[in-house]
């Protein structure tokens, strides 16, 4: 397994994994705003790729104050390998690069495996915050 950064190019094939792996799906989980954050400045898309397929994603941002992780998923047939934690100590590598100093992390309540993932991997619960949300347009 190899990990290396998304072009605008892997849109499409990111978009069809995520929906293939059982990520919930939203209106921003399509190929235009893909490639937007493909090419956003403050945005890396990792992508952990085995004999020249998708087997994993993970997408970080910078926004100037804190770094943020989404999209960390992985096929189905290759999780407990170590595809999602070494996605993650490779973007805070890149976050480390960055000057990132705190990072967050958004996982669904309807998910505790993926809780007890980011636990595992340092990333603990914090019990001082719950998400607001609003959709702006289509």
């Amino acid at each position: 397994m190899t990990i290396q950064r998304a072009t605008v190019g892997d849109a499409d094939a990111l978009v069809a994994f995520w929906a293939a792996a059982g990520a919930s799906m939203g209106n921003t989980d399509n190929a235009d705003c893909v490639r937007s954050a493909i090419v956003y400045s403050r945005a890396v898309m990792l992508l952990a790729m085995d004999q020249g397929r998708i087997v994993g994603t993970l997408l970080g941002t910078f926004d100037g104050w804190r770094g943020h992780m989404y999209r960390l998923v992985v096929d189905t047939t290759q999780r407990r390998r170590g595809i999602a934690t070494s996605l993650v100590r490779e973007m805070e590598q890149l976050f480390k690069e960055w000057g990132v100093k705190r990072v967050n992390v958004l996982v669904e309540r309807d998910r505790p495996w993926a809780a007890a993932f980011w636990t595992a991997v340092g990333y603990p619960r914090d019990e001082r915050m719950d998400r607001h949300v609003a959709s702006l347009g289509a």
